[in-house]
Order: structure tokens, then C-alpha cells, then sequence
């Protein structure tokens, strides 16, 4: 008897932890921005990197090579947040090596008006080079150039404003 209140308290016990963290994971989602707010922002950002690299290091012609794409949260799981993967930009050919020092200048300029870290460096040899780095809602972006310069960005983990704790026109769940 004794046992079997034991075992019955840890259940309770854990399965109070599991409603404790899954709270925790919502607040911490909470104070981000929407999917929707933070895909517009992103979106803001590749449109300001593609003008100054075409500007300043091109001119390059970028073409959408892949539209946005969601997905859940691995990290963040059962508290409905989503990541998504936004419009992949390239554009044909490869940027010479003296223009590659300008380029990672620029990126990191204007992905650090984001939020972004500064860039580190993934591949780095003659007329192959990759960047990427990461903001504190764990999104990120890939900036590379070898046969072709391609554009990546892809979100942290987001509530959608349906999902959002704070958005006030949401209908409330009724229990």
C-alpha cells in the first residue's frame, strides 16, 4: 500500500513538472515575436541584403529558387510553435574573391540591424566561401558563394498570432 502511494505521488509529481515546463516553454514564446512578425521582418532583411550586394558587388540578378516552408519545433514541442524557412534567393554565378571580403561586410551590417551575431566563417577557400549566423530566437541565415550566390534564411520558434498569449482579437479556448 505504501508502494503504490508512493509510485502514485511521483506520477503526479511528474506529470506537474511536464505542465511547469510546457508553461515555460509558452512564456518564453510568449515574449517573441509572432511567426507572422518575425517572417515580415526577415523578409524586410533580405530585400535590404539583395539591393546592397546587387548595388555594391554585383550587379547580381537573384532569383526565388524556393518558396517558404514551416515546420514545428523540436525544441519546443507541444506548445504549437512553428519555424519557417523563407524564400531561398540565388543568384547564377559565383562572386570573385576580391568582391567576397565587401559582401560578408554588407551581410553582416545589415543582418546585425537584425538582431544577427556577427558571421562566422563555414567554407573559406578560393572562390568557395560560406557564412552563417544565428539571432537569440535561434534563426538564422546562410550566405554563400561558389558555382552560384545563394541567400537563406530560416526563423527560430514562433507562436502564431492565433497562438499568441497576447494577441487580443484571438477567440479563448473554452475549457
Amino acid at each position: 500500500m505504501v508502494t503504490a502511494l508512493i509510485v502514485a505521488s511521483a506520477g503526479c509529481s511528474s506529470d506537474a513538472s511536464e505542465k511547469d515546463a510546457q508553461k515555460d516553454k509558452l512564456a518564453t514564446l510568449a515574449q517573441r515575436p509572432t511567426i507572422e512578425q518575425i517572417t515580415a521582418t526577415y523578409e524586410d532583411m533580405q530585400d535590404k541584403l539583395r539591393g546592397r550586394l546587387s548595388a555594391e558587388v554585383g550587379p547580381l540578378r537573384w532569383i526565388n529558387k524556393e518558396n517558404t516552408s514551416g515546420a514545428g519545433c523540436a525544441n519546443f514541442p507541444g506548445v504549437g510553435g512553428q519555424r519557417r524557412t523563407l524564400s531561398g534567393w540565388t543568384s547564377e554565378g559565383n562572386l570573385p574573391d576580391a568582391q567576397w571580403e565587401r559582401a560578408v561586410a554588407i551581410v553582416a551590417e545589415v543582418t546585425g540591424e537584425y538582431g544577427f551575431e556577427a558571421p562566422k566563417a563555414i567554407v573559406d577557400r578560393p572562390s568557395d566561401h560560406e557564412i552563417r549566423a544565428t539571432d537569440s530566437y535561434s534563426g538564422g541565415y546562410l550566405f554563400e558563394t561558389a558555382s552560384n550566390t545563394v541567400l537563406m534564411v530560416r526563423t527560430g520558434c514562433h507562436l502564431s498570432a492565433d497562438a499568441h498569449p497576447n494577441n487580443t482579437s484571438a477567440t479563448p479556448s473554452r475549457s
